[in-house]
This record gives C-alpha cells, sequence and structure tokens, in this order.
C-alpha cells in the first residue's frame, strides 16, 4: 500500500468514527425512535433488529460512506423512498454482501453436501421452524434441538438441516433476508 492509499484510509476511517447523528429538519439530532421505524420499514426489520443493526452499522469504522456528491445526485429520489444518508449507506452495504454471497456458498448438491448436518439458530427472520421449512426449501418440517449460546449462556433453538438445505436458506438470505446473517453451525454430531 503507498502512502497516498494509505492517508485515504486513513481519512476514511476518521470520517467514519467522526459521525454526528442525522439531523431531521430541524436540526436537531433524529431520535432514535424515528431511524429505528426507517430501518423497520425499508429493511423488514423487527425494533430489537432495527436498533441492533444501526448500532452495528454505526460502530463499523471500515463501512464505506457514499460523498456528498454522490449523495447530492441521488438524495431526492432516495428521500422520497424513505432513506436518509445512513439508511442509503447500510442499504449499499447489504447489496455488497450480497453480491459476494453467492461465492462463499459451497456446492452442496449430491451426497457429498448431505453426509454433514448442520443447524440453524431459531431467530431473526428465521425465528420459526415453518420460516426455516419455507427458507430451506424442505419438504419436512426440521428437528429441533436445544442448545446454550457459548458467548452468551443463554438458552437457544436451533434446527438440523443438510448441506442442500444450507445452500438454499444462504441463498434465501442472499435475495429475501434483507440483510439477515443466519446463524449457522456444522452439528458435531455428523463429524463423528
Amino acid at each position: 500500500m503507498d502512502d497516498h492509499s494509505f492517508q485515504q484510509e486513513l481519512e476514511a476511517l476518521a470520517g467514519n468514527a467522526y459521525n454526528p447523528d442525522p439531523l431531521d429538519t430541524s436540526g436537531k439530532p433524529e431520535p432514535i425512535s424515528a431511524t429505528m421505524a426507517r430501518w423497520q420499514k425499508l429493511f423488514h426489520l423487527s425494533p430489537d433488529e432495527a436498533v441492533d443493526r444501526i448500532m452495528d452499522h454505526r460502530n463499523n469504522l471500515t463501512r464505506t460512506r457514499v460523498s456528498d456528491a454522490h449523495w447530492d445526485t441521488v438524495r431526492s429520489e432516495k428521500e422520497a423512498e424513505g432513506y436518509d444518508r445512513e439508511a442509503f449507506e447500510y442499504e449499499l452495504e447489504v447489496q455488497k454482501k450480497k453480491a459476494q454471497l453467492p461465492d462463499l456458498v459451497p456446492a452442496a448438491e449430491g451426497d457429498a453436501g448431505n453426509r454433514v448436518t448442520y443447524l440453524v439458530e431459531l431467530s431473526g427472520r428465521l425465528d420459526t421452524l415453518e420460516k426455516v421449512q419455507q427458507a430451506a426449501c424442505l419438504e419436512v418440517m426440521p428437528e429441533v434441538v436445544a442448545g446454550r449460546s457459548v458467548e452468551e449462556g443463554r438458552a437457544v433453538q436451533l434446527c438440523c438441516i443438510n448441506g442442500t438445505a444450507k445452500t438454499a436458506i444462504l441463498r434465501w438470505a442472499s435475495k429475501e433476508g434483507g440483510g439477515f446473517e443466519p446463524t449457522i453451525l456444522v452439528d458435531p454430531r455428523s463429524l463423528r
């Protein structure tokens, strides 16, 4: 990395670190409830998910920011759709993840993809067995397993799927998941 590229990266980090709250029309910081309502509507999130995504976005110092010139170009169109600059930047990050996700999805066709089983946490946009069944394109309801989060120590509900269903869920998340990233783990019982 040359000195000029390094300087640009540092300036981008500094710009993300100094990010005053979005202002409403009166020039005051917008209440989090208004931002949360916007994100719920735009990205089809629950209130808790919206707050989590907002805070994750704001705390991500490496996020991509749109230039003032770019925002001025798209502002009227995006505001008519319900976006503010922050939500538009988040949408661009989601689109970037969606573009990268297909490269990360391994081909799980045939027997090789079905030897290992996976556990999907029932949370977020996949909080019920029915939603997992639909996203995974399963004909039968997946088996439920109780577990405990190692990091937080909280009880979690998981369901068992095969490699083909995992691929279907990841494709669903990239197209219809609205930025939702499902928690999918390798079932250690299948590695024995």
